[in-house]
């Protein structure tokens, strides 16, 4: 699986918890996924998506989770990832969460 299809089947499971991140899809078909995703991280607020997903107990499935993952570190930078590691943490997600949510 690439980095493309791994955020299409994130988007996929976002879409079947009746949430649609609209925004985020546009952004990706008009900058691509990577720099749609660094510009999330870097904006200076939440994007709306990572808050619905906060909201639906679901941030696994944030763009700023699915970067921590080992196999795209390479496509981020180390700045980024901690930018999105500390976003996390602020909202209470834990790595263990992951697993939890998972099997939900």
């Amino acid at each position: 699986m690439n980095f493309d299809q791994r955020v299409d089947n994130a988007i996929r499971e976002m879409m079947s918890l009746g949430y649609k991140p609209q925004a985020f899809m546009t952004m990706k078909i008009k900058d691509g996924t990577v720099n749609s995703i660094k510009k999330l991280i870097n904006s200076s607020t939440p994007p709306e998506g990572f808050t619905r997903l906060w909201e639906l107990k679901r941030l696994d499935l944030s763009m700023e989770a699915i970067i921590q993952e080992e196999e795209w570190k390479d496509l981020f930078t180390d700045d980024e990832r901690q930018k999105a590691k500390k976003r996390l943490n602020d909202y209470g997600y834990k790595e263990k969460d992951k697993k939890k949510q998972i099997a939900f």
